[in-house]
């Protein structure tokens, strides 16, 4: 039994102390991009996303694919403003067989109020599918992405609906007109949902910036094919306030993040069970671990991920907040600084991580070698969760066959 109490104990120190290697693996310098406010996804060696601004003279964004050992961005589409074919896509992309889908927060069409297009992985010109307009019950400015099931794209705007608080909305894949799901008002939630959505079963669920309960924000859920939202949690500042992202899910628990609330008003991350409830704060950052999160989640074993987009403390301590890297167990606990920016290296990362394998992969809005962003990648440490469970396992077997 003492063996296996070592084994045990020389596992969890393993765990505990873990290195972590981050790299910058591309910088941004306006020609190729400029200011990558989203994530990226990957596919095969490559990563993709969008820029906000940067491309050609029009300043409008990209959308870039970078390979994941790092190299030059290479713009696969420039946007070309108001009324060409977008203008500043503030949200990511998503892959479905040979395309990428996404959104502009502006232009595209005859309107202006942004749109989602269509863009052949390879390069070329974007596709418009909707252009939102800003006329009366119109979704209009969306600021989170686009999410695909069947031959249905679901998002959200931050304006326009019925009620001028936002919506969520359908578009068939091969464009076409958007269908309102749901308007938001001063009682379901208020709206202003800056973030995408995620899709369990029937239902989508998200969050809003804003409500007319607490101010502070509303969890939600709406029926995949339409109709009124539910308020699933509301913010009051102590619980959290103003979830500028979106939420995953995990058995029967949903996982985000809030700007601000929390202990020390630096933002926090929480809990809220899928049908509904008081959201639980799991952690609470104070400015010295770490402020403000705009993006939400990633989960890998049973250790949450994210980032915080303003530092006042932390590895590279900086007084102008160059944000951090962090992980939180899933249970609750302080968390931990893995990296942090320092401008050299990128600076204010607003967008989520992916994972793959054990590493990590996201962007920075500026720093890196020109001032315009970075995409970066963060090995975290092996062996995961599972494998160390499989390790303990597989080391109490074999104990068990000595003892015959």
């Amino acid at each position: 039994m003492k063996r296996i109490a070592i084994v045990f104990a020389l596992l969890a120190g393993w765990a505990a102390t873990p290195a972590v290697a981050q790299y910058t693996l591309a910088s941004f310098n306006g020609a190729n991009g400029a200011s990558p406010t989203a994530g990226v996804i990957l596919s095969g060696g490559t990563l993709y996303g969008t820029t906000a601004a940067g491309g050609d003279s029009n300043n409008d964004g990209v959308v870039f694919s970078v390979p994941a050992a790092g190299g030059t961005p290479t713009v696969l589409t420039a946007f070309t403003g108001d009324f060409g074919n977008g203008s500043e896509p503030y949200a990511g992309v998503i892959l479905s067989g040979g395309t990428l889908y996404g959104t502009t927060e502006a232009g595209g069409g005859t309107h202006g109020a942004g749109e989602v297009f269509s863009e052949p992985i390879g390069g070329g010109a974007p596709t418009v599918l909707t252009s939102f307009n800003n006329n009366t019950n119109g979704p209009e400015t969306p600021l989170g992405g686009v999410i695909l099931s069947g031959s249905s794209l679901y998002g959200t705007t931050v304006s326009g609906g019925a009620n001028g608080y936002g919506t969520v909305f359908s578009e068939p894949i091969g464009g076409g007109a958007p269908t309102v799901l749901a308007s938001f008002n001063d009682t379901n939630g208020a709206g202003n949902p800056q973030a995408g959505l995620i899709l369990s079963g029937s239902t989508l669920y998200g969050t809003t910036f804003d409500d007319e309960v607490s101010n502070g924000g509303a969890v939600f859920s709406v029926p995949v094919g339409g109709g009124t939202p539910t308020v699933l949690a509301t913010f009051n500042g102590t619980d959290g306030f103003d979830p500028q992202a979106g939420l995953i899910l995990s058995g029967g628990t949903l996982y985000g993040t809030t700007w601000g609330g929390g202990a020390n008003n630096e933002g926090e991350v929480f809990s809220v069970p899928v049908t509904g409830g008081t959201p639980t704060v799991l952690a609470s950052f104070n400015g010295a671990n770490m402020s403000h999160p705009q993006a939400g989640l990633t989960l890998f074993g049973n250790t949450l991920y994210g980032t915080t987009s303003d530092q006042a403390g932390g590895i590279n301590f900086s007084s102008t907040g160059d944000g951090e890297v962090f992980s939180v167990p899933i249970t609750g606990g302080t968390p931990t600084v893995l990296a942090s920016f320092n401008g050299a290296n990128g600076d204010e990362p607003y967008g989520g991580l992916i994972l793959s394998g054990n590493t990590l992969y996201g962007t920075t809005l500026g720093g890196g070698a020109n001032g315009d962003g970075v995409v970066f990648s963060l090995t975290v440490p092996e062996p995961t969760t599972a494998s160390l469970l499989g390790l303990a396992s597989m080391g109490l077997l074999a104990r068990r066959r000595r003892c015959g």
